[in-house]
């Protein structure tokens, strides 16, 4: 029974031996398992890192248009011509055409260009006093004593306005007026009293005294 009993212990003691050596080795396999899995975990998550800062980082460089931006279609929104200029129109050949109408008797074409130059020019001094001349012939006496002052003022050392002044009120039979602008045309040209003279639209003044000696040479 003693050797039998001993050949169990030292076959128990020889068992446990073995399972002491197993149990290291499946201990370390344990640890070196748990070592790789969590080596492995932190990999994946250091990837997904990697992976979601690569992708905030594009999509922050290469940011997406809104989605209202207006896409322009070239065909359809093409640049407008500047506007046209209009044309210059020069005063005086308006007026030329005028003056030839009036030297040929057609007043009511001449008085319409006089006053399509004073549209362009308000202060050209011949088509007022022209214009002035042909509103006297019409009888119109209000609008030349207007054209006419306005031409004195524009010009005050032009002879025909005042001439053409003195004529209208020597017509309408006010002779002081017309005596105050005959003095004033012939002070400014001295050959104005040989006109006056002569012109029968101031005939009403001729035998006045004052008239003479305005006029005298």
């Amino acid at each position: 029974m003693s050797y039998i009993r001993e050949a169990l212990k030292k076959a128990q003691k020889e068992k446990d031996t073995r399972r002491g050596e197993y149990d290291g080795v499946l201990s370390a396999n344990k640890k070196r398992s748990r070592t790789l899995t969590g080596r492995v975990i932190r990999m994946a998550c250091l990837g997904l890192i990697i992976l979601f800062l690569a992708f905030g980082a594009y999509s922050w460089l290469n940011p997406k248009p809104p989605a209202t931006t207006k896409v322009i279609d070239h065909k359809r929104e093409r640049p407008k011509p500047p506007p046209r200029k209009k044309p210059v129109i020069d005063p005086r050949k308006i007026y030329d055409g005028a003056r030839a109408l009036h030297m040929a008797g057609r007043l009511a074409d001449a008085r319409r260009l006089y006053l399509e130059t004073l549209k362009i020019d308000p202060d050209y001094i011949d088509a007022l006093n022209n214009l002035g001349v042909i509103y006297i012939y019409d009888k119109n006496y209000p609008a030349a004593s207007s054209v006419l002052e306005r031409a004195t003022r524009l010009k005050p050392r032009n002879v025909d306005p005042f001439y053409n002044l003195a004529c209208l009120y020597a017509i309408k039979g006010e002779q002081d007026q017309s005596l105050a602008y005959l003095r004033k045309a012939i002070s400014i040209y001295r050959p104005a009293g040989d006109w006056a003279r002569k012109d029968t639209d101031l005939k009403s003044l001729w035998e006045l005294p004052a008239f003479q000696k305005i006029t005298k040479k």
